[in-house]
């Protein structure tokens, strides 16, 4: 079983990795210049791109605030601490510094992929999935080339998928652990409390000593959020100021209306192929987007409601909030749409569904480590 997770892990990663570097040599960067470059080499300056160079910054220098900067400025106080103190603990083994940050961040990026593959083999076979598939199509999905960044994909989708085998076991302490660390990982880790609470009530059915405590094992991603909300509100005086920072970052509410009627307007005056070539990015977050919303009733049916309703929660804020920037990264951490489709696959066509998958995920490594908008 554990030799799956660690050879699609292990192939995934090297084809992404040097597909990156091979774009980097062939195409070169976006504007012709990269926007900030730490080393000569273009392979130690590799795992430094957009968000990654956010928690560098926090793991080197730690949480800056300034009161009097304007909205519209960038802080890193929006960026969740778990990652970010994970690689300042670890980069003393590498050295440290700059370089031993980004050693850290990309060796523990990876091991959270692997042990994550694990957990995620081990819960589709207690689905009753096709564990062997999932593995490979999720470690190949397009977007699964921030498992090798330093971003919180890696750490993310373990702490989720941990948190849910062992709560789908009964094992809460365990749950409660994993589920603490994804409220830390990232803002929408809070999320997982409802995924969690659907479990419990669903297992404890009858049993009022276990529904409070499955219940409790559910508040465990809440309480690792505002563990930080109230570590800001110290530094700060603000513990919501990691939500209200995401301004800065382009992300306000105009609904998903808007953003259908503006995708629908853009196709409809310009045709789509005026749309791809003027966003390509764009467009390949939307068919992350895509993807989900077309498993969710499926999911619902395999896995349970409580599993649908948690990816839609997921990933309908952000589209609504801040259009389709991210949203085929958020959609490669929601394994449940991996499992069905693990299952819905036939066996004689997941080389071929893989090999699709292989060819955006290159595709996308090419835009994401030329620096070009693709985060």
């Amino acid at each position: 079983m554990r030799r799956t997770p660690l050879a699609a892990a292990v192939s995934s990663r090297a084809v992404v990795f040097f597909v990156g570097y091979l774009a980097v040599i062939v195409f070169g960067y976006a504007g012709g210049r990269p926007p900030v470059r730490d080393f000569d080499n273009e392979l130690r300056n590799l795992p430094s791109r957009f968000d990654a160079r956010w928690y560098l910054q926090i793991a080197t220098s730690g949480y800056s605030f300034d009161s009097h900067a304007a909205a519209d400025v960038q802080q890193n106080v929006v960026f969740f601490p778990a990652f970010p103190m994970a690689i300042r603990a670890a980069a003393p083994l590498f050295g440290g510094g700059m370089a031993g940050a980004m050693a850290a961040g990309t060796v523990l990026s990876l091991l959270a992929f692997v042990v994550a593959l694990v957990y995620l083999h081990r819960f589709t076979e207690d689905s009753r999935g096709a564990p062997e598939a999932t593995i490979w199509l999720l470690a190949f999905y397009p977007f699964a080339i921030f498992y090798g960044a330093i971003y919180t994909e890696s750490l993310f989708l373990l702490a989720t998928v941990a948190a849910v085998y062992h709560a789908v076991r009964g094992q809460q302490a365990r749950a409660a652990a994993w589920a603490a660390v994804a409220g830390l990982t990232r803002p929408n880790g809070l999320l997982l409390s409802v995924l969690l609470a659907g479990i419990g009530l669903r297992r404890s059915a009858g049993q009022p000593r276990a529904r409070a405590t499955a219940l409790g094992v559910a508040c465990a991603p809440l309480l690792g959020a505002l563990a930080y909300s109230a570590f800001l509100w110290r530094m700060t005086g603000d513990p919501w100021i990691w939500a209200r920072g995401h301004v800065a970052w382009g992300r306000t509410y105009q609904g998903l209306t808007a953003l259908v009627a503006n995708r629908y307007e853009m196709i409809a005056n310009g045709g789509i192929a005026r749309y791809l070539a003027d966003l390509p990015h764009d467009a390949l977050n939307g068919l992350g987007a895509i993807f989900v919303l077309a498993t969710v009733w499926p999911v619902a049916r395999m896995l349970g409601i409580e599993y649908a309703a948690w990816m839609l929660l997921t990933l309908l804020p952000p589209l609504a909030a801040g259009g389709l920037i991210s949203a085929g990264r958020f959609s490669s951490v929601l394994f449940p749409a991996f499992v069905w489709l693990g299952s819905a696959v036939p066996a004689r066509q997941l080389p071929g569904w893989i090999g699709i998958f292989a060819a955006f995920e290159a595709l996308c490594a090419t835009m994401f480590y030329t620096w070009r908008p693709l985060y």
